[in-house]
């Protein structure tokens, strides 16, 4: 009898409640919806997120301009992207192994609510163009 003659009916519903459950835990929620204000206070705050410190934003006194302009880089991202956003934030390693951008996420300097606070309030500003 091999593993897969194990796994029928009843213990197959089983497995699979067990395993959407384990799906539902661990895999990080694209698209939950942050609190724009939030993100914003995160972004602008020096002592939070520091993100002016390296990036043009709107209406901050003296932004960085070491990393692009955050209202001109979004424009390039839809509601699509959300994932993609996001993973800037969380560790932005994975799209450039020599960046100087903090892995906000993976070195929990961020919770994962502030992470989706500031993704919330990235999508504003390819409004305010």
């Amino acid at each position: 009898m091999n593993c897969r003659d194990k796994v029928t009916g009843k213990n197959y519903l089983l497995w699979l409640a067990a395993a959407s459950l384990l799906l539902l835990f661990c895999l990080p929620a694209p698209g939950r919806a942050g609190d724009v204000k939030q993100g914003e206070k995160i972004a602008k705050t020096r002592k939070l997120g520091n993100c002016v410190a390296c990036h043009y934003l709107p209406d901050v006194e003296s932004p960085g301009d070491i990393g692009p302009n955050l209202v001109e880089a979004m424009a390039a991202y839809g509601p699509d992207d959300r994932r993609e956003v996001t993973q800037w934030i969380v560790d932005p390693r994975k799209f450039n192994e020599h960046t100087i951008m903090p892995p906000f996420g993976a070195n929990r300097i961020l919770t994962d609510q502030q992470i989706d606070d500031v993704v919330s309030y990235l999508y504003t500003l390819n409004k305010k163009k």
